[in-house]
């Protein structure tokens, strides 16, 4: 199959997009260039356009180009669509309102955890769960939620790839982390304590699927100063009634 010169600007039209998100901070061209592997000329050119269509904004002074205001519209256009887990919106809302706690979604992307909704607690001290974060799926409740509903092949790919250390306390040995596994599998609920974070635990468990494995999860947070484990675990019969009002929603 020939791909056309359209196909191939959108192709680098979208490249381009992706590595300013990884950079919010922004980027010249030359680094632009370099990190998508387009000739600095085919970026600039592109870039250009981007910045015309309000999908990259550039800022003269230092010379930087960065994500555009367009690209939090597409964002929130997403997040209104069935494919944005909006059903799932409504009983987050209701869980952190009755915890008190953030109520977090995610789904596995690329072996990692990606946040697609997020629902602030009434606590004094919050987490940061921004949507569109990516987190390591080992340290998370949220990632050993929905990586134990998957199949065998999909589990030891994941762990047959290196399993970094986020904080002193993540479990990285390949072993340990399916023995947990298998655990979270067993009890239908996982939980994470300083492992992703220092000084936050969570609780998480994955939205039950008619068939095939695990789409979503949702977890709940938690300041260690402010919430102890049992008090946490005491949230579990919340955060079931969350995911089973989702699985009825979703239909899946």
């Amino acid at each position: 199959m020939t791909t056309t010169s359209g196909d191939d600007q959108l192709s680098r039209g979208l490249r381009l997009l992706s590595v300013l998100a990884d950079h919010p901070g922004g980027l010249g061209v030359s680094a632009a260039a370099r990190l998508t592997g387009l000739p600095v000329s085919s970026a600039h050119r592109i870039l250009g356009r981007l910045v015309a269509e309000r999908f990259a904004s550039y800022d003269e002074r230092a010379r930087r180009y960065a994500p555009g205001v367009r690209v939090l519209e597409l964002s929130r256009g997403f997040h209104r669509s069935p494919a944005g887990y909006s059903e799932a919106a409504a009983p987050m809302r209701t869980l952190a309102a009755a915890t008190g706690l953030p109520a977090i979604a995610g789904i596995l992307h690329d072996g990692d955890v990606l946040l697609v909704l997020a629902v602030q607690g009434t606590q004094h001290l919050q987490l940061r769960s921004a949507e569109g974060t990516r987190n390591a799926w080992h340290a998370t409740s949220l990632g050993k939620a929905l990586v134990c509903g998957q199949p065998v092949a999909t589990v030891d790919a994941l762990l047959e790839k290196e399993l970094p250390a986020v904080t002193d306390r993540t479990v990285t040995d390949p072993g340990a982390v399916r023995e947990e596994l298998a655990r979270v599998r067993a009890r239908g609920w996982a939980e994470v304590d300083e492992e992703g974070e220092v000084g936050v635990r969570s609780i998480a468990m994955a939205v039950p699927a008619r068939s095939g494995a695990p789409r979503l999860a949702i977890s709940l947070g938690a300041v260690t100063a402010l919430t102890s484990a049992d008090e946490l675990h005491g949230q579990l019969p919340r955060l079931r009634e969350c995911v089973e009002e989702i699985a009825a929603h979703m239909g899946w």
